[in-house]
């Protein structure tokens, strides 16, 4: 009885839409070794290795979710409506749109394939949720630095769509990310300062700070063919101040008790990576170099340490189960 119990709660209808994050942050560190490959001559095999992983990873995640929104599509319906699952769906035009960075120098041909899937699903996926946060009413505990990631996805379209498209679609994306970026800013710092502390699954979330404004760097500095000026510098020392920040509330991490959500730590520490790695090839000089390098360790020990305990998770059977709310 025990057993068809476990089996009946672990199902292909509680596969997480958070699982997304994982295909983030593999992309992420795919990324961030084709930048170092080029600029501080890192094996370009491990940047393969990389690649296709991540490119299994994505297609087995999208297509296990593809087949739970057919055959469980209440379920999907209720993470629709989730005031924190919810941002997890622009996940998923995400992957899209961080593989096609990925593949870039690989197969443009397959990069601008994924652009073009990602950056129109990116565009549902913003009005979609935003529409949801306007038409029903939230308390401020329900928001979190989750609420980020349908507006990252914004930021993230022009790194390839510079090349895939005129440049005010670029811009027209760019615009929406950093704008929204400031508003949701605000709301989601008012819920942690003044309001009770967030639950300790969505800790790991903080990371989710330091994205916007890196993308933001990496997207502008795509945008204006290189340029390193006031507006570029105030985007990445912001993120550069979010990083030292939340490193140096160290302590508050529990690494007792794993969660998926432990994969917000991954993308946005392979963001600030990569934007420094653009700016040591910009200025070429030892604060850069030696800032990338150790970045590069920091989140590749991150997304190894990660990663591990997943596989560990799912060998103990902790995926894809019913979640206690």
């Amino acid at each position: 009885m025990e057993s068809a119990t476990l089996l009946k709660k672990r199902s292909l209808e509680h596969f997480p839409v958070q699982l997304f994050a994982v295909v983030m942050g593999m992309s992420g560190i795919t990324i961030v070794y084709a930048k170092a490959y080029h600029l501080l001559a890192t094996p370009y095999a491990l940047y393969e290795l990389l690649l296709w992983a991540d490119t299994l990873l994505f297609f087995g995640i999208f297509t296990a979710y593809m087949l739970k929104w057919l055959i469980y599509p209440e379920a999907v319906q209720k993470e629709l409506q989730h005031p924190v699952k919810s941002s997890f769906m622009a996940a998923i035009s995400i992957s899209f749109l961080l593989l096609s960075i990925a593949y870039y120098d690989y197969a443009p041909t397959v990069s601008i394939l994924f652009w073009y899937i990602g950056a129109p699903l990116q565009l549902f996926f913003t009005l979609t949720i935003i529409r949801y946060w306007i038409h029903n009413e939230f308390k401020v505990v329900h928001s979190s630095p989750a609420w980020f990631i349908p507006i990252v996805g914004n930021v993230l379209v022009p790194v390839v769509g510079i090349e895939s498209a005129p440049m005010f679609v670029s811009l027209f994306y760019f615009a929406i990310g950093i704008f929204f970026w400031i508003v949701f800013f605000a709301i989601v710092m008012h819920r942690i300062v003044f309001h009770h502390p967030l639950a300790k699954k969505l800790i790991p979330t903080l990371f989710i700070f330091i994205a916007p404004p890196a993308i933001g760097f990496i997207s502008y500095f795509r945008m204006t063919s290189g340029s390193i000026d006031m507006t570029s510098m105030f985007l990445y020392f912001i993120a550069l101040f979010t990083l030292l920040l939340l490193l140096f509330m160290i302590r508050m991490y529990d690494r007792s008790q794993f969660f998926i959500s432990w994969w917000a730590y991954t993308f946005p520490l392979s963001a600030i990576t990569i934007a420094t790695l653009l700016l040591h090839m910009a200025l070429h000089n030892t604060a850069t170099f030696y800032g990338s390098v150790l970045l590069i360790a920091l989140t590749t020990g991150v997304v190894g340490f990660v990663a591990i305990r997943t596989l560990q998770a799912c060998r103990q059977e902790e995926i894809c189960i019913l979640e206690e709310e």
